[in-house]
């Protein structure tokens, strides 16, 4: 038995280093996982004061002192995943984990075209880069979307097989990334489908556009309730928002009087427990989607009973108590403003008359392609007891593209512009955060409806001939 001690003595030791070997790799590792991220921005052409991260419960601003090209700050992320980097308007999608250190190359000249990452993580950041470049030069979205079914299935499977090989060419080892990304690159795929419905009937102009029966038995298998991948990942809450979106809007064509927002809301509500995912999407959705309509309390309530966060709830609570004073037959807020042919217009010099207004800017894509649906509305009814304003909340900076761009558009109707743009007290009275926004007054100046449709939506002349 003496015989074998030498290799029982070996053997032990081996072991005994082995295990020491392996508790080292695992301390060191659970180390790196309670140690903060490091961000190093090395900057050229850089104008912005500060930067911004935010992502997965997380934010955190890094102030630019003034000349410095080179900052870093450390990080105290809840979660690996992905982050957003905002540099003043421009934003970027980063990939970090607890413990890394992650450095990041931009020159503000060419923002997207010059990042580029080094140290950790840089192939998996370098790749989200390339793959940001590719969704801008290869996928038209609007030639997508106006594909018939079998081109646009073509064309979404080609564009998912473009990311499989963009992630090869990289050489990413890094198998939660990886794990991660393939989610990402499924859920962006199917909100495509999700949304390819409603989006080609609107390029198209075709509302009895349907899908076939088997078009989403792709994505059958999904979870639409995942909490976990809500919290983590920013294209599946795009994917669950496209989701609820679509059960409210078919719910929505066998339901007449239907009303989308209170529809979406009960599907979200239905859909999900309560929490983070809940809440988020509703708050999201209402910011906006609060309307000072015949809607309104009912769409407030199921909010409220949703079991809202305190602070999602006192925000939603406030925009609340500012539209309900806008619904129909309480007395509008008032303007007076510059004139384009001189002198200034207020709401009390049109008395007696039905104003359609028109909140715009010239800078803005959606308010210039409802133009020649609003020459078309006015000419329809240029003999009937209705005025048409438009009025501009371009910034004093450009007045002069105001006054040239009405000159030479040949805008009809009253021509006005607001005395402090976004801040003016007029467009804040009527809670208006985002634009075209058109408001319908009576000849009283009382509301008939402080959300008026657009002149290309068919719904406007059918309010004006039962009003007028």
């Amino acid at each position: 038995m003496m015989y074998f001690y030498p290799q029982i003595k070996t053997f032990t030791m081996k072991k005994i280093a082995l295990f020491l070997l392996i508790f080292a790799v695992l301390a060191c590792e659970t180390d790196k996982k309670n140690l903060p991220t490091v961000l190093t921005l090395n900057l050229q052409n850089n104008q912005a004061t500060k930067a911004v991260v935010r992502g997965s419960d997380f934010e955190q601003t890094i102030a630019i002192p003034s000349g410095e090209i080179k900052v870093s700050d450390t990080l105290d992320i809840k979660y690996n995943g992905y982050y957003d980097l905002y540099l003043n308007r421009e934003k970027t999608t980063m990939y970090l984990e607890k413990g890394s250190d992650v450095f990041v190359n931009i020159n503000a000249d060419e923002f997207h075209q010059s990042i580029t990452y080094t140290k950790e993580l840089a192939g998996e950041n370098n790749y989200l880069a390339k793959k940001f470049l590719l969704d801008g030069q290869k996928l038209n979205y609007q030639a997508l979307y106006r594909a018939d079914e079998n081109d646009f299935l073509t064309g979404i499977n080609l564009h998912k097989n473009v990311y499989d090989s963009l992630m090869t060419e990289y050489t990413i080892e890094n198998k939660d990334f990886i794990a991660s990304e393939k989610k990402e690159i499924r859920y962006a795929h199917a909100t495509a489908l999700t949304n390819y419905q409603e989006y080609h009937r609107y390029f198209m102009n075709d509302k009895d556009f349907t899908v076939s029966e088997e078009f989403y038995n792709s994505i059958k298998d999904l979870k639409f309730d995942d909490t976990t991948a809500f919290r983590n990942s920013v294209a599946y809450q795009q994917l669950l928002n496209a989701h609820f979106s679509r059960l409210a809007a078919e719910r929505a064509e066998k339901q007449e009087e239907y009303n989308q927002a209170i529809g979406y809301l009960t599907e979200v509500d239905n859909g999900l427990p309560d929490g983070y995912a809940k809440n988020k999407l509703m708050a999201n959705y209402l910011e906006f989607g609060l309307r000072p309509d015949e809607s309104l309390e009912q769409t407030y309530a199921i909010y409220k009973e949703s079991n809202p966060d305190k602070e999602s709830l006192e925000k939603i609570t406030a925009r609340y108590d500012q539209l309900k004073d806008l619904t129909k037959g309480n007395p509008s807020p008032t303007f007076n403003y510059e004139n384009h042919e001189g002198g200034t217009t207020s709401l009390a010099d049109l008395k007696g008359q039905y104003v359609y207004m028109d909140i715009w800017a010239t800078w803005c894509g959606p308010c210039i392609a409802e133009i020649p649906s609003l020459k078309l509305v006015e000419e329809e009814y240029a003999a009937k007891n209705i005025k048409f304003v438009s009025i501009s909340i371009d910034t004093p900076e450009d007045y002069e593209k105001w006054k040239q761009f009405v000159k030479e558009r040949n805008l009809g109707g009253m021509q006005l512009m607001a005395d402090n743009n976004w801040e003016s007290k007029f467009i804040k009275d009527y809670g208006v955060i985002g634009i075209p926004r058109f408001i319908l007054v009576d000849p009283e100046g009382k509301i008939v409806t402080a959300d008026a449709p657009r002149p290309s939506d068919e719904k406007l002349r059918k309010i004006l001939d039962e009003l007028i």
